[in-house]
């Protein structure tokens, strides 16, 4: 039989990686968040466009 030894500690290297995978994963939903604004800012950029303001308080939508 094989005499017992100690294991290696790989704490830090868990805790480097975590760190890493943390941020990673943060970054990811920051990203998804913000095309997620930035298309409904878009739309409704483009619904605002379309819209014809006149003075007698009817709104008009032109046709495409």
């Amino acid at each position: 039989m094989r005499p017992r030894t100690m294991v290696e500690d790989y704490t830090n290297a868990f805790l480097v990686s975590f760190g890493v995978l943390t941020f990673l994963a943060l970054f990811t939903i920051w990203a998804i968040w913000g095309l997620l604004v930035a298309g409904l800012v878009s739309w409704v950029a483009d619904r605002l466009m379309t819209v014809d303001f006149r003075q007698d308080g009817k709104a008009r939508r032109y046709r495409r």
